[in-house]
């Protein structure tokens, strides 16, 4: 996504985060479009419009990031782990609806792991949700008062991935 599309959903995340989000609490944790230093080796110093820590109040954390990820002039929403210790998600592709408005974020589910069991992943993706392609409604899909559905979505999100991840060891068990 380009540059100023980052920082729309960065600052629809800030305006959102000052109002009744309840199942959350979220902190920016950039200075103003100042690169990371000290957060992790893929993400430190490259150019970044914002990041934030998202806690749920029923457990668990993330980080998102809308960073460019590739230093390319693309912008991309990045979700790292509550503890930093890797990436769930990058996510570049912003769609618009028929306005012209953007509505979501599209996110293809694609392993890259070096054990052979990409193609076992994939498939108990796409079984389990009916495609490779996840969506996170945003801006114009959701009112600053529905933040919480976009941040559910985020989670649901790494929730599938990680389940997806252990495919090979859930067939190997049976």
């Amino acid at each position: 996504m380009e540059k100023q599309e980052a920082a729309v959903l960065s600052e629809w995340i800030e305006r959102s985060s000052v109002g009744p989000v309840e199942a959350y609490d979220v902190t920016r944790i950039s200075m103003d479009g100042l690169p990371l230093s000290n957060f992790h080796q893929w993400s430190n110093g490259k150019p970044l419009v914002n990041a934030y820590h998202i806690a749920r109040t029923i457990g668990g954390a993330l980080y998102v990031l809308f960073i460019d990820w590739h230093r390319n002039d693309n912008y991309y929403m990045v979700i790292y782990a509550g503890d930093k210790s890797t990436t769930h998600a990058e996510i570049q592709k912003l769609v618009y609806d028929r306005e012209g408005i953007a509505s979501h974020l599209r996110w293809t589910y694609n392993p890259m792991k070096r054990d052979g069991g990409n193609a076992v992943r994939k498939a108990y993706f796409k079984q389990q949700w009916g495609g490779l392609a996840t969506t996170i409604p945003i801006l114009g899909a959701l009112r600053e008062n529905e933040a919480d559905l976009f941040y559910d979505a985020l989670f649901e999100l790494v929730e599938k991935r990680l389940r997806a991840d252990k495919a090979p060891e859930l067939f190997d068990e049976i």
